[in-house]
């Protein structure tokens, strides 16, 4: 038996979570789950990242006393955020959080006409992405940047506070929109355009690179952690959930969550013209691959309005509302999803109604109602992205495999298959955790090949299958969902 724990580090929560690995099976077990967010210190908003270190060390190390011995732990997290280290190994400040003010207005003072340099970064570049981060900060003269001799993204900085050990990971380095993506290098001239230092970045490391030992304070009087490694899992928690996917042919991944994140698995950037315009970004996968993506507007929508309900006191489980909403027969309205209408918190329910009446459609009521018509229109997204992807690669996409607690969604599911006309399959919901662990077990020689990973999945939790159902109906709904996306 192998003992491995992977770290999942969220923008809302971070889990710890053990696995034990024997004879091609994994089993996971969440050790702890600690709700978290950016906290408002001097005017920015930043990551405890010093409580949630501490956090993570003791739930390991209470776990450790009992058992076996732990090979190895690896991060992962959302990409973009990162720490500034002096040449002492001293973290300068706390990370800020991707949505502080500090890249406001970089865009269209730096960054609009970087997008001509989008075959060279492979994506483009949104405005929380760590380039503009890092230009606010050269901007506002931020004085932890001035004195920074490393920077660490997030699964970086966490492997530190455990090792000691300074390592860039190559899938969380590309969202940084700072390397050119098809060498899988830090693109040193560009850095140093914007008027960066180079220095403060380390050559990337593949996914599956031992970063180094816990360090002795960590370890200390828990024999089962006295050889533990930390291993640079595929620290970008889609890169971690899309290794545990089987290759399909023609098929198209969706890791869903509060974000959708879809796309595709590639040999090779695609950096073409029609690539941009679709907003796709190329990011590192492992072993030299690549994910072709879209984010898109995902399960959020839902969540705000269950927010709102039950601020007024409504006790409404998204669950449950699923469920009914796939019984009853469907509401006739939709919504586009990406609409501005629905960027910020608030009265979600009303905004979808006000969208609905101002696009000449039916007003929904009961939270059935809402359910539906977000569903509907997130469904249709997924089916745009398709032919999205059919006119930048050539290829038609046959198969929507979705992975992340979304997955448990059974009626999004039959709705993308209703509305893509394409086979859905529903994969594991903890496919980020079992991938980091994956990698690991990889790592050690526990695995012998990558082929190995979605076999390894599919024992733990059967996939799911959905086939179209009302394709006529359903494309009278896609024309529709068109216009509105046009508005």
């Amino acid at each position: 038996m192998s003992r491995v724990m992977a770290v999942d580090i969220g923008a809302s929560s971070y889990r710890v979570i053990e696995g034990t690995y024997r004879e091609g099976r994994l089993a996971m077990k969440v050790l702890a789950r600690y709700k978290h967010g950016p906290i408002l210190e001097g005017g920015r908003y930043h990551w405890d990242v010093y409580g949630m270190a501490r956090n993570m060390a003791e739930v390991i190390r209470q776990a450790a006393m009992k058992g076996e011995p732990v090979l190895s732990i690896g991060f992962d997290s959302f990409g973009t955020d990162f720490g500034l280290l002096d040449e002492s190994g001293q973290l300068l400040d706390k990370p800020l959080a991707y949505r502080d003010s500090i890249s406001d207005g970089m865009y269209e003072k730096y960054f609009r006409e970087e997008e001509r340099r989008y075959p060279a970064v492979g994506g483009t570049f949104w405005t929380t992405c760590t380039a503009h981060i890092l230009k606010g900060m050269e901007e506002t003269d931020y004085e932890p940047l001035k004195k920074a001799r490393h920077l660490l993204f997030m699964p970086d900085l966490m492997a530190f506070f455990f090792t000691g050990e300074t390592v860039n990971e190559t899938t969380i380095a590309t969202t940084s929109r700072l390397l050119n993506i098809g060498k899988r290098e830090w693109d040193y001239a560009f850095i140093e355009s914007l008027g960066l230092s180079g220095s403060i970045f380390h050559p990337l490391k593949e996914a599956g690179t031992m970063v180094g030992r816990l360090r002795e304070e960590i370890a200390a009087g828990v024999p089962n952690l006295k050889d533990t490694a930390v291993i640079a899992a595929a620290c970008h928690d889609t890169a971690s959930a899309v290794v545990t996917i089987p290759e399909l042919p023609a098929c198209s991944f969706i890791s869903s969550g509060t974000w959708s994140v879809k796309g595709i698995v590639a040999d090779a950037p695609y950096v073409s013209t029609k690539a941009r315009d679709y907003k796709m970004c190329n990011e590192g996968q492992p072993w030299g691959k690549y994910r072709l993506i879209r984010n898109i507007t995902g399960l959020w929508l839902v969540e705000e309005c269950a927010r709102y309900w039950k601020q007024k006191g409504m006790d409404i489980q998204i669950p449950e509302l699923a469920r009914q909403a796939q019984k009853e027969v469907a509401f006739p309205s939709m919504i586009y999803t990406d609409a501005p209408d629905f960027a910020r918190q608030g009265d979600m329910p009303e905004k979808i109604r006000a969208y609905c009446q101002r696009t000449g459609q039916e007003m929904p009521e009961h939270p059935v109602e809402v359910m539906q018509t977000i569903i509907q229109g997130l469904a249709c997204e997924y089916r745009r992205h398709n032919e999205q992807l059919l006119d930048v690669t050539g290829e038609r996409i046959r198969t929507v495999y979705i992975v992340g607690g979304g997955r448990n969604n059974r009626y999004l599911n039959q709705c993308t298959a209703n509305a893509t006309g394409c086979r859905v399959i529903a994969g594991h919901p903890e496919a980020t955790a079992m991938g980091n662990m994956l990698v690991q077990l990889l790592a050690h020689g526990d695995i012998e090949s990558v082929e190995a990973f979605s076999k390894i999945a599919g024992r733990d939790v059967a996939e799911e299958i959905y086939k179209p159902e009302d394709r006529q109906e359903w494309e009278r709904k896609y024309a529709f969902y068109q216009q509105l996306a046009e508005i």
